[in-house]
């Protein structure tokens, strides 16, 4: 089915907004001092989720269109380490995490500006899966690091591999 222009017109003014609100709160939590940022991070995770259902949706009405698939899935990642940001309870992290979405949030935005270039899309996913994969191993290394220095005990490791395999950026 061929993209319709006025639906992928609507689809971007929406995601585009949502990864504008995205931006401001990973700014706040790159920045934050103080308590344990629970409700931002909440936040962070209801617009990742937003973002999410809205390229779902459209690859739902546009299933050969593989873009929105993709857009959904670095949704999906930022949730999923957003839930890990949230359990592991550690303010020095934070940072790190908000860092990390950063990366996925520009990416998603080269996506979701691009989804009707295939061509661009492609180039798009060659350069950002290994970089990526990549910042996501090294936030996996300081998870452990500053973890293990905090507790004096060694979390469980991420399976960074296993988690870009599953949401399908790798």
């Amino acid at each position: 089915m061929e993209l319709d222009t006025e639906m992928i017109d609507i689809f971007k003014e929406e995601a585009n907004a949502i990864l504008e609100e995205l931006k401001v709160v990973i700014e706040k939590l790159e920045e934050h001092e103080g308590s344990f940022p629970k409700s931002l991070l909440e936040e962070f995770g209801n617009k990742t989720d937003r973002i999410m259902g809205t390229a779902n949706t459209f690859y739902a009405q546009y299933p050969g269109a593989e873009v929105f698939k993709q857009i959904g899935n670095f949704g999906a990642l930022c949730k999923a380490t957003g839930y890990k940001a949230s359990t592991i309870n550690t303010l020095a992290l934070v940072p790190i995490f908000a860092s990390f979405w950063g990366d996925s949030v520009d990416i998603m935005e080269e996506l979701i500006n691009n989804v009707e270039s295939p061509e661009k899309v492609m180039e798009i996913n060659k350069t950002s899966a290994p970089l990526l994969q990549k910042r996501l191993m090294w936030l996996a290394g300081q998870i452990v690091q500053i973890t293990k220095s905090q507790t004096g005990v060694e979390p469980p490791a991420m399976d960074v591999d296993g988690l870009l395999k599953k949401l399908g950026v790798i």
